[in-house]
């Protein structure tokens, strides 16, 4: 039979068995449960600590990385500078001595054209001695008797001719 009982009234055969059944319940868990449990919690936590430890290392390697990166970037940034520098001093190089070499060749040129005229002068002023002697002669040979012969009369318009001042001559 059963007895209505109040909400406050405690049956102590109830609660007894209650308190075997969770006292039983603890050990059979914690003999075949919280072990695993544990276990398993354990393993999480060293799996977690593990892959922030990664982590850190990873990171560290990343900013070493770019630590690096950033140099050999500098690095190159420098030297591509430095060539850049070089080959405008080259070409500013090659440019001066493209020009010194054109100026040798013009003043060379220069120089040769003009020792060119100069000799040209010197034989149109001989040709033209030769041929005033020639008609100086032959002037004079109308002129003087035939008495004096040829070689004379070249000889004295040669010397003639020297006694003149040299920009007549010319």
């Amino acid at each position: 039979m059963l007895i209505a009982g109040g909400f406050t009234d405690i049956n102590f055969a109830l609660s007894f068995w209650t308190a075997i059944t969770f006292g039983l319940l603890i050990i059979v868990l914690g003999k075949f449960a919280w072990g695993p449990i544990l276990a398993m919690i354990a393993t999480r936590e060293k799996t977690i600590s593990d892959a922030i430890e990664s982590a850190k290392l990873q990171r560290a390697e990343a900013e070493k990385a770019s630590a690096e990166m950033r140099e050999t970037l500098a690095k190159t940034r420098a030297e591509t500078a430095e060539m850049v520098r070089r080959n405008h001093a080259e070409v500013a190089a090659a440019k001066a001595e493209l020009m010194a070499a054109a100026r040798k060749d013009s003043d060379d040129l220069l120089a040769a054209a003009r020792r060119t005229i100069e000799e040209e002068r010197r034989q149109t002023v001989a040709q033209l001695r030769s041929q005033v002697v020639d008609i100086a002669m032959e002037a004079a040979a109308r002129l003087v008797s035939m008495n004096m012969d040829a070689g004379k009369q070249k000889q004295l318009v040669e010397e003639y001719l020297a006694q003149l001042p040299k920009d007549a001559r010319v």
